[in-house]
């Protein structure tokens, strides 16, 4: 089994002590192959907003940098945590970067096979942090969360005995998530995603190639699976008024 984590701290702190903590659970509960990736010191460049990657391939993307490779490390894994500190109740500047580099993933999922653990920490608003890293890897499987508190002062025992006791779940979920890995039937609220990217896709061929080519093929899911016919049918009626919508709204062909 193999899990990689995503550190968007500037530097080393309480969210490493804590991902650190996960890796010991891991550990106890069989051999787990753990790695960091830590974005401070990783060449991930600044997105510039060019839409390449999500119009015509991320592929095309202009920045040369180690972004590639990180993705090989992503798809290679099993688990991936993603953790950041909570700034201005929203993630660190290194996180967002990473999740608009990977922005490509949430038009064309591929990491269904990734089960996926966020972990934010710091003061308040950590329930919005967690909120913005789960929209960044396109396709996978969020098992668990973490939101821990934490402060420049000492806390109580009960306090870490209780933090202690969050880490050991979480763990457990990620593992056991891991280990009983198959791809599940979709949700209505994913079907729905599927279906208006699918419309969109084939509305707007010219505007985005890549979209299209990825959707042209698939007819009921992202993958291969059993969809139920009826969520499958109400996915088709919420995701034609969507894109109804947005076309009355900006005004396109």
């Amino acid at each position: 089994m193999k899990v990689i984590a995503i550190m968007g701290s500037p530097h080393k702190g309480k969210g490493f002590e804590i991902v650190r903590k996960i890796e010991g659970e891991l550990s106890r509960l069989d051999s787990v192959e753990f790695s960091y990736v830590f974005l401070k010191d990783a060449d991930l460049k600044l997105c510039r907003g060019c839409f390449a990657c999500i119009g015509k391939g991320e592929q095309l993307c202009p920045l040369k940098d180690d972004k590639n490779s990180i993705e090989a490390e992503i798809l290679s894994a099993d688990g991936v945590i993603l953790s950041t500190p909570g700034y201005a109740m929203n993630v660190s500047a290194l996180m967002k970067n990473f999740i608009d580099r990977f922005a490509h993933s949430l038009h064309r999922p591929k990491f269904f096979n990734q089960s996926l653990m966020l972990v934010a920490n710091g003061g308040s608003g950590l329930s919005k942090v967690n909120a913005s890293m789960g929209m960044t890897l396109g396709g996978s499987n969020k098992v668990c969360e973490l939101k821990i508190t934490t402060t420049p002062w000492e806390t109580t025992k009960s306090y870490e005995e209780r933090v202690q006791n969050d880490i050991e779940k979480a763990a457990d979920r990620l593992y056991r998530s891991m280990k009983n890995k198959k791809l599940a039937s979709p949700s209505l609220g994913n079907l729905i995603w599927f279906r208006m990217f699918k419309k969109m896709a084939s509305l707007f061929e010219q505007n985005l190639p890549a979209d299209y080519e990825y959707y042209r093929t698939k007819t009921n899911y992202f993958y291969p699976t059993r969809v139920n016919p009826i969520k499958n049918g109400v996915a088709g009626i919420i995701a034609n008024m969507g894109v109804a919508t947005m076309k009355k709204q900006v005004e396109f062909k």
